[in-house]
């Protein structure tokens, strides 16, 4: 009987060998930049099937660092998307039918996100250009399942813990990038492309060729990484986090981006008011040192476009910048007035603002523009309609990470308990940025947002026992020696 078992055990293995071979017969004519690609996805793909949490911290710092359309446009790569996406879910459904490990399914999540589909899709029936809505539509489910995707490995050890991380340490990485570059050093061709300095403006603007989305990005992991700066109990990760969170703040000061600094300013408040009264003082301490030693080392023209703050509200005149934003909003609100409850159609704000900008007389420059507020943009394509459903989610969101708040605090597990705090905190930062800017970096936008909708089930699944059903798929399932030798005995 142990011996047919353990043939039977070989032969699921065989047959995952086998299908490995059907892939590879399959590519044969690949070319050898691609087969290459393809080798190190193997082998990446290795690693993450017995180690899953490394897939997830890998997915988060291709979202972050914006790796495969820079890795596409610098280097001619083959998108990394179009095999990760894939490649993930295989690894989930996987891990689930020969280990038994559960993913995480996000149920909440689904249906809200179904109402947001449904919603960009009927637009396409009365929008002008159908196509466009139609495409949006398309887009937004490419977005959402790769979000659903990282849902699904919060089951495992740490899953919370593991996006957070990931993102603060690429974000990290990307302003050191930018730190070196300003101290004179030329990077290595290639690499500038993920913390790139404009040409004409000199405003850094990271991987994502835009300095005011990098900025929110950065106002996201700031509190994640000042929560690890004040909670360390070690010297070496005190200084470690201390250089994060330096890092951070001057890769947030030379993006210039005024709707960067008001965002953390209230991020930073809502971390604020959790403080003691010693990290409060110390706080203020460290900020002042930090502002005073960037504007040192930085000098007075980092600050020049930050100043413009103060003078826009002192005084009624306005940049070309600013300028242009505010057509935008006029647009977008004249749009709403005319079309109230489901708007003009997801995609369709472009192709009516030429018309209208004309007849107000706004600021023109010949061609469509975005509307420069995710939430303008909500009402003037999908209406009232749209953006109380948008907000309903952000409800949930703010929901989810309140209940986490409290049942971790609950459950004394105060660390975490502020953890789900600084999360909220930098999304509040980063939903704050938004209102100035549209929707053209969505994903990591909505990984965010749909872990903080899910942060309250999360929080019960990492704090309470998870009752282990016997699953009718049991009999597929790698033997207990079997697990062991493929894994490499993890005990060793």
């Amino acid at each position: 009987m142990a011996a047919m078992t353990r043939i039977s055990q070989s032969a699921k293995l065989m047959g995952i060998g086998l299908a490995a071979l059907v892939v590879t017969m399959a590519i044969g004519d690949a070319s050898i930049l691609e087969l290459s690609a393809l080798a190190v996805f193997g082998v990446v793909s290795l690693v993450t099937l017995l180690h899953p949490q490394f897939g997830l911290s890998l997915l988060i710092v291709m979202i972050v660092s914006n790796l495969s359309p820079n890795l596409i446009s610098t280097f001619g790569a083959p998108s990394i998307a179009k095999l990760a996406v894939p490649g993930l879910t295989g690894l989930l459904i996987t891990r689930y039918f020969f280990w038994g490990d559960r993913p995480y399914f996000g149920w909440l999540s689904l249906l809200l996100l179904i109402g947001l589909v449904a919603l960009t899709l009927f637009g396409a029936t009365y929008a002008v250009d159908w196509r466009a809505s139609l495409g949006n539509a398309i887009d937004l489910v490419k977005v959402l399942v790769v979000a659903l995707i990282v849902l699904g490995f919060m089951r495992y050890r740490n899953g919370f813990e593991i996006v957070a991380i990931s993102s603060v340490l690429t974000a990290t990485a990307l302003c050191a990038l930018g730190f070196v570059q300003v101290l004179g050093i030329v990077l290595p061709p290639g690499l500038e492309v993920f913390a790139h300095f404009n040409q004409f403006h000199g405003r850094f603007e990271g991987p994502v060729n835009d300095a005011n989305f990098f900025a929110v990005i950065l106002v996201f992991n700031i509190p994640l990484a000042l929560l690890y700066f004040l909670h360390t109990d070690r010297t070496y990760k005190f200084v470690f986090w201390g250089l994060a969170v330096a890092l951070l703040l001057f890769g947030l000061l030379v993006t210039e981006s005024r709707g960067g600094i008001l965002a953390l300013g209230v991020a930073l408040g809502i971390i604020f008011l959790l403080l003691s009264r010693r990290q409060k003082i110390a706080s203020i301490i460290a900020f002042a040192v930090l502002l005073t030693a960037a504007s040192v080392f930085l000098g007075a023209e980092a600050f020049e476009r930050l100043a413009t703050l103060g003078q826009l509200v002192e005084t009624v005149e306005i940049d070309k910048s600013a300028e242009g934003r505010l057509a935008s909003y006029i647009v977008a609100w004249e749009l709403f007035v005319t079309h109230p409850w489901l708007g003009v159609g997801s995609g369709n704000f472009n192709t009516h603002f030429q018309d209208i900008a004309l007849e107000q007389g706004l600021i023109f420059r010949g061609e469509g523009r975005s509307a420069h507020s995710l939430y303008l943009e909500f009402l003037a394509e999908k209406g009232l309609i749209g953006l109380l459903y948008f907000l309903s989610i952000l409800f949930m969101a703010a929901l989810g990470l309140v209940g986490a708040y409290q049942y971790a605090r609950a459950h004394g597990e105060d660390r975490l308990a502020v953890q789900f705090a600084a999360f909220g905190a930098g999304l509040a930062g980063y939903l704050t940025g938004m209102v100035l800017l549209h929707d053209s970096y969505p994903t990591f936008l909505w990984i965010v947002i749909l872990l903080a909708v899910e942060s309250g089930r999360i929080a019960q699944l990492r704090l309470e026992p998870e009752d282990d059903t016997p699953s009718p798929l049991n009999r597929f399932r790698l033997s207990q020696e079997l697990r062991v030798r493929s894994v490499g005995n993890r005990s060793d």
